[in-house]
């Protein structure tokens, strides 16, 4: 699916004060759509020309475990505004704080129904979800020779305290998933 490309870039090899910065994807940061998957890729195939603005995911998950490749993972997704992970984060544009956009892949998981409101929980994801989340993750987790600790959480790396998705995510059917998978080792 194409969307709009201000919604997405390529990743910096230098921060804005002109240090080198390693681009290479080293997280996956969790997230939810809170609407349904149709509105959010109508928000990605909206311009947005303002930096603060711009928003996406390198992939989405719908309630049916349909999997919606939106921006490739060489590239840059604007998933995580003000955010760091163990710690860092990239400054790439001297207007806005740090971020872990330009080393982090996003995905989202389509909400539920009942979770289209403020409200801190809702029905939870579908297995079609978890199995489809897992796959893609494995893809990653190889592709990018990442560790299973540096899969985390839109509520984790968010340091405005405004984030709390993905909202009734449950780490025990990912693991599951992971390990039969071959890419978790659980005891």
């Amino acid at each position: 699916m194409k969307i709009d490309p201000t919604n997405f870039g390529d990743r910096y090899g230098e921060d804005a004060f002109g240090r080198r910065i390693d681009a290479t994807p080293r997280v996956v940061v969790l997230h939810e759509t809170v609407y349904s998957l149709s509105s959010a890729l109508n928000t990605f195939m909206t311009p947005h020309p303002r930096d603060e603005d711009q928003v996406s995911y390198h992939t989405l998950v719908g309630q049916d475990g349909r999997v919606v490749d939106l921006v490739d993972p060489l590239n840059r997704a604007y998933g995580a505004g003000f955010s760091a992970f163990l710690g860092e984060w990239a400054i790439t544009n001297k207007k806005l704080k740090g971020s872990v956009n330009n080393f982090a892949l996003h995905l989202s998981l389509e909400t539920p129904p009942s979770g289209a409101n403020a409200s801190a929980s809702h029905a939870g994801y579908t297995t079609q979800q978890y199995d489809a989340l897992a796959l893609v993750l494995s893809g990653w987790i190889r592709s990018f020779n990442l560790p299973p600790a540096a899969i985390t959480t839109h509520r984790h790396v968010d340091l405005g305290g405004e984030r709390g998705d993905p909202r009734s995510f449950d780490w025990s059917k990912l693991q599951v998933r992971l390990a039969a998978l071959g890419d978790l080792c659980v005891s």
